[in-house]
Order: C-alpha cells, then structure tokens, then sequence
C-alpha cells in the first residue's frame, strides 16, 4: 500500500512553481502513480480526504451594529442568555451607545437578574440621563427589587424624559408605575396609573387585569370583574403574561362578593392554563373549603405545596383543610412547617398558622396547648375574629364556659355577620342551658349565612336549633327546624334523630319510628338513634320489639342509661301485661257455665 507521507508530498507539489515541479516531474509522476493505487485501495477515505474544507479560523466580527441587531432579535424571541451575550459582544466594541445597554437590560430581566438590570440601565442613564426608556427599565429592576418607591420616583423621570422610547411608549412606564403602586397598597394611584397605560393603547390586556386587582384591593368589586372581563374579551397583549392573571383576579373579586361558585370556575380557568401557579391551587383550595367540598380541596392545597414546598400560607392552608376532614396530626405537621416557611402569606399572617395550629391541638385533645396556640395567633392579630372563635371552642371543651362566652362576644363583634361564631355562641349557651340566648345565637347565625354558604353547615345550625326549641317546649317549631336540616343536608343522621326525638315529644310515635330508622340508615352503630327508637315502639306498647331494640343498643353502649332504663321498664310492662293476660284468661274459664249433659238416647 502506498505511503501516506508521499501521498502529501504529491498534494503539495501541485501549488510549486514551474521550475520545481521540471525539477520534480520524475518524483511527481511516481507520486501519482501512488496516488491512484491509494485512491483504488480506499477510495472512499480518499474522497473524503480530498473534498474536506480546509479548518477556517474563528469568526471574528467587530461590525456593533451586527451585534446590536442580533441581541434585539434573540431578545424578542424570548433567548435572553444568548441575547445578554450578543449585547455583550456590541458593549465590547462600542461601550458608549446607552440603546445597547437598555437591550441588556430586556436580556437581563427575561432571566429576572434584577440586580445586574438595575446596573445596566444605571449604566445607559450614566451616558445619557434623560434617557426615558432606561429610566424606565431602571423602574423595572427596581419594583421587582422590592424597591417600589424608588421605582415609582424612577418611571416619573422616565415620563419626564426625553421622550425616546425607541420601540415602545410611555405606556411600560404608567404600566411599571402602576404595578407599583400596587404594592405599596396605593390602589387609588395605581388604577389612575393603569389609566393612563390604557389611555395609549385600550386594549392592553394585562394592564385592565391588573386595573381589576387594584379595584378589587380597593374594594370595587364589581367593577373589578369588569375589568377582567373586559381585558379576556380584549385578549389583546399579555405581554410576558397570558389571560390566566385575569381568571386569577377575576376570582379575587368574586371571593370578595361571596360568589364562591363563580370563583371557583374561575380558578379552573386561570390554572387551565397555568397549572404551576402555586397562588392560584392554594385558592382553589380555601374556595372549595369554603363551600364544604373538603375531600376536592385537600388536592388542589397538595398541589400548592409539591410546586412550592415552603410557602408559608399554602401550608397553613393546607392546615386548615386537615383540620376539616379530622386529619389533626397531618394538620399541626403541615401549620409547623408553614411557621417554618418562606415567609409569604399573602393577605394573611402567621397567625393563621397559630390558629389553625391550635384546631389541630384541640383535635387532639391537647387543650391548653391549643389554647396556647390562639393566644399566639390574637396576640400577633388582636382584631382576627377567627382565632377568637376558635379559641371559645377550646375554652368550651375546657368546661370553661364564661371564658368561652367572652371569646365568642368578641369574635361576633369584630365580625357581626360571622356565622361560624354565632353558631358556635349557640352552642356553648345552650350547653350552660340558657337557651333563649341559644336560640337567638342560632338565628343570628341563619341571618349571617348567605345563599354561598357552606349548606353543609347551615344544615348543623338549623339541626342545633331544633334541641333548643325543644327544650323550650315548642315542639312544632322544633320540628319544622329539623325539617329545614333536613331539606340542606338529607344524610344528616343528627336532624333525623332530633326529628324523632320531637315526633315523640307531639305523640306521633310510628313517625318517630320513620326518623329513627333514617338516623339508623345514616349512622347503623349510634347506641342514641337506636335508644329513641325502643322509646317509640315502647310507647306504642310494642314491647318485646322494644326490649329487643334496647338489647342491641346495650351490646353497642353496655352503660347507655336509656336504653337501661327503658328496658327494666319494657320489662315490667311486659311482665304485667303476661300477667294480665293470664288473670284474664283465668277470669274468662272461671266464668263459663258448667257444661250441659247430652241427654241419653236409648
């Protein structure tokens, strides 16, 4: 096989001179003969020897306006590294052109490097001061800082400027300007803000969805819904955002108006097409909870906390949800680790943690440290009616009733349509058996619910209400209210068995049966429902059905005193009633004349 050495050797030869290669020829010839046989042998290595481009150097292009252009264009399609990059490039060639360093800047906050935009736009405005688009870009970095007054004072100059805003409007300044505003709680400015954004370009999507949370932070709710409404009907520029921030608003405000229902389908929307919006699954939750729906909530508060594993309110919210579905070990884990967490709470605090901390304890049956853990949350939050209405329930399993009173007086004085306080000052005032205050406390609680209200617990209060009424001797009343019970909740086993309890009381013992059977249905293994039912069929004087109800009850409730009692009276009923019979049949032998003799036929 022929060398390789003078297969080179050959190449080269063909750029020498003329007077080389007569001096060649001979080696030349040879060499080509080698370079045939070699071709031949491995023709395809060969080939891709001899057509290879030969290694350029690297290209090296110092044309700025290239550069500039290219970080532009990577910028706009949302490639910020390699836009930084190319800006980079321009920067080294020329460092006094500011639009350069404004480009920069988009790179930069695209990565949300805040901190390394602010000295890029500090940069720009070092060059040239009046510059309007690097003031703002400078407003920008600062409000996402958390700077906001700086960042206010910054859009200002900008709307003060030399009006170059190169590709874009004042708007990016009213609009920065807005948002924030907006976090420092100046809604009224804020909205004259965003007033101005739309002002320029009406159909700027995301500024009426932010124009709808300003209002509805101001407490303008209804017209915060139009503003989100109208900006998912404009549809129009999101900017880096999408129509999920409107959905998400929209559902802030009708929170807000106790529209729950229509809340929650917004919330569906908004994570429809944002399903990472951890903001947005620790909502849904708290609405679904709102409205009873416990079991769907718990996944919409897990799903918060797998995409953000230490954010404090969606744990504390989580918390709570535990809380409802008596999962009180997991929930005092998961309000731990919120007072544990980030920090951000929203519009609620750590109290909301001490709170609901102090639900899961209690649950538990660790009272004081419970009540403990409500004075935390009061003493971080002296005017949050929750805590103080949780705290009386504690208070009231402690048997300590005027503390209780107390706390519930303040809990419905903060909140004087709290319908939860009510029901529960119903609760601990019939408890100490004062009921006309009990039943006035349960009225106020039906008065306070509104159409949203969690039915489930509507149901519970009206239930409640009919032992008051009971025990007040108004009986008709009492049934009627737990046939309102009834009515919200057909699978409450509590409004079936108060129903029967108030059948007994008007004398209509086979339809107390009926009620009895329904709280059987419900709850088979409750000793009580099945104790009122041996009443009815004892008073109906069907007595071994009755001490054979009773029976079943003491296998559930060996010391259930009404079902002992009743029995040993069932009992004696049923002794003497036997005895009775016998006497009877005694008495009907002994007064039966002697029999007639038949006469003898003979």
């Amino acid at each position: 096989m022929a060398d390789y050495g003078n297969l080179k050797k050959a190449i080269a030869l063909l750029g020498q001179s003329r007077r080389e290669k007569k001096a060649n020829q001979r080696f030349f010839t040879f060499s080509l003969f080698l370079l045939s046989f070699y071709c031949v042998s491995v023709s395809f290595y060969c080939f891709k020897i001899l057509a290879q481009p030969a290694p350029q150097p690297p290209l090296e292009l110092k044309d700025i306006d290239y550069w500039g252009s290219l970080c532009d264009l990577l910028g706009d399609e949302k490639k910020y590294a390699e836009a930084v990059a190319a800006c980079d490039q321009a920067i080294a060639l020329d460092p006094k052109k500011p639009k350069i360093w404004t480009d920069r800047v988009d790179g930069l906050l695209g990565q949300a490097k805040y901190t390394e935009a602010l000295v890029s736009a500090d940069k720009a405005i070092r060059l040239k001061p009046d510059y309007s688009l690097a003031l703002a870009d400078r407003c920008i970095a600062l409000a996402n800082l958390g700077k906001y007054e700086d960042a206010i004072a910054s859009c200002d100059k900008a709307l003060r400027g030399d009006g170059n805003w190169e590709n874009n409007t004042p708007l990016i300044a009213w609009y920065n300007k807005g948002l924030a505003q907006r976090k420092l709680g100046q809604n009224a400015e804020a909205i004259a803000s965003f007033d101005q954004a739309l002002e320029i370009k009406s159909d700027y999507s995301l500024a009426l969805a932010d124009r709808c949370a300003a209002l509805s932070a101001s407490g303008q709710y209804s017209q915060a819904i139009a503003a989100c409404d109208l900006a998912l009907k404009s549809d129009a520029d999101w900017g880096a955002g999408t129509p999920a921030v409107a959905w998400y608003n929209r559902g802030v405000a009708l929170k807000k108006l106790s529209q729950y229902q229509e809340a929650i389908a917004s919330y569906d929307q908004a994570l429809a097409l944002n399903p990472t919006d951890a903001t947005a699954w620790t909502e849904h939750g708290v609405l679904l909870s709102l409205v009873g729906k416990y079991a769907q909530a718990l996944p919409s508060q897990e799903m918060a906390v797998k995409l953000s594993p230490t954010y404090s309110v969606a744990l504390a919210n989580q918390c709570a949800t535990l809380n409802k579905v008596s999962k009180y070990e997991d929930a005092a884990a998961a309000c731990d680790k919120a007072l544990q967490g980030d920090g951000r709470w929203g519009e609620a605090s750590p109290s909301l943690a001490w709170d609901q901390r102090g639900n899961a304890l209690a649950g538990q049956g660790k009272y004081e440290e419970a009540l403990a853990s409500h004075d935390r949350a009061i003493g971080l939050n002296p005017d949050y009616p929750e805590a103080w209405n949780n705290r009386s329930v504690t208070l009231w399993f402690l048997g300590r009733y005027s503390e209780a009173i107390v706390s519930s007086d303040r809990a419905t004085s903060l909140n004087p349509n709290y319908a939860q306080a009510w029901f529960n000052k119903g609760r601990i005032l019939r408890t100490v058996k004062d009921y006309p205050k009990a039943l006035t406390a349960y009225d106020q609680a039906i008065k306070s619910s509104d159409p949203n209200f969690n039915q489930s617990l509507l149901a519970d209060i009206w239930a409640n209400r009919t032992v008051v009424l009971w025990h007040l001797g108004r009986n008709p009343e009492a049934l009627a209210s737990s046939d309102r019970a009834i009515s919200l909740n057909p699978e409450l086993s509590q409004a079936w068995y108060n129903r029967g309890v108030v059948l007994v009381a008007l004398e209509r013992y086979e339809e107390a049966i009926a009620a009895y059977a329904q709280a059987i249905r419900i709850t088979p293994n409750d000793a009580n429902s099945l104790a009122g039912r041996g009443v009815a069929l004892l008073l109906l004087d069907r007595l071994e059905e009755a001490i054979a109800v009773f029976d079943e009850v003491l296998k559930l409730d060996p010391k259930n005193t009404l079902a002992l009692e009743n029995k040993t009276l069932a009992t004696q009923k049923l002794e003497e009633k036997k005895l009775e019979e016998q006497k009877l049949e005694e008495k009907k032998k002994n007064s039966l004349p002697p029999p007639k003799k038949l006469p003898i036929k003979k």
